[in-house]
């Protein structure tokens, strides 16, 4: 999870008043939450002579542990009592969720997590099961970003996650890039730090 995908959806709150019963899909209790304009503004500027031309470059601090945060229930603003489902931690996966849970939530969050799904078409179809009739999805998922699991898929545009949701049959209400860092702002790869990366995320929200 990324700090402006907490952001975007309390905004999102903000503006629609989102309520519960909320489902974190994929979520944890504790979830670690990388702020990346920490690693920008820690990131060193040095002045280098190129061709008979002065130029500025940026890299990355070695430190890049500073902008993991630790948040408690990340989505409690929303619905203090929120329920997590994670098949990490011995829930059943998002394809399986309709046989256990009806029309039932009138929030869903997902952040981090459709990018590791097999298939993400079930996958939409199965959230659009659970969630009542008039309810919320809010997917945030990476365009670019390095594979950081075992089980690393897809990577979504913010046309695509309207796509997949509408063919569920859900109706898009809004979606963007929300996440833009470009490899020349200092964030370092977590497992090499000299290893410049760029970073896009993006994000819709619909509505069943």
């Amino acid at each position: 999870m990324w700090f402006k995908d907490f952001q975007i959806i309390k905004k999102i709150h903000n503006k629609y008043n989102l309520s519960g019963p909320l489902l974190d899909a994929g979520g944890l209790e504790n979830p670690t939450v990388a702020d990346y304009d920490i690693s920008v503004k820690t990131a060193y500027h040095r002045t280098i002579e190129l061709g008979g031309h002065r130029r500025e470059i940026v890299i990355p601090h070695e430190n890049q542990k500073d902008r993991y945060i630790p948040i408690n229930r990340p989505w409690k603003f929303i619905d203090k009592d929120y329920l997590i489902l994670n098949p990490e931690n011995g829930a059943p996966s998002i394809e399986e969720l309709p046989k256990h849970y009806g029309e039932q939530f009138q929030t869903v969050i997902l952040t981090s997590v459709f990018e590791h799904v097999v298939d993400p078409f079930i996958c939409s179809d199965a959230l659009y099961k659970i969630i009542k009739p008039g309810g919320y999805i809010i997917n945030c998922a990476p365009f670019m970003f390095p594979r950081h699991d075992k089980v690393d898929n897809w990577r979504y545009s913010p046309e695509a996650l309207k796509y997949i949701h509408e063919k569920s049959g859900f109706t898009f209400i809004e979606g963007d890039y929300h996440i833009q860092y470009k490899t020349t702002d200092g964030i370092g790869n977590y497992h090499d730090f000299n290893e410049p990366q760029p970073i896009i995320g993006c994000y819709a929200f619909c509505q069943k």
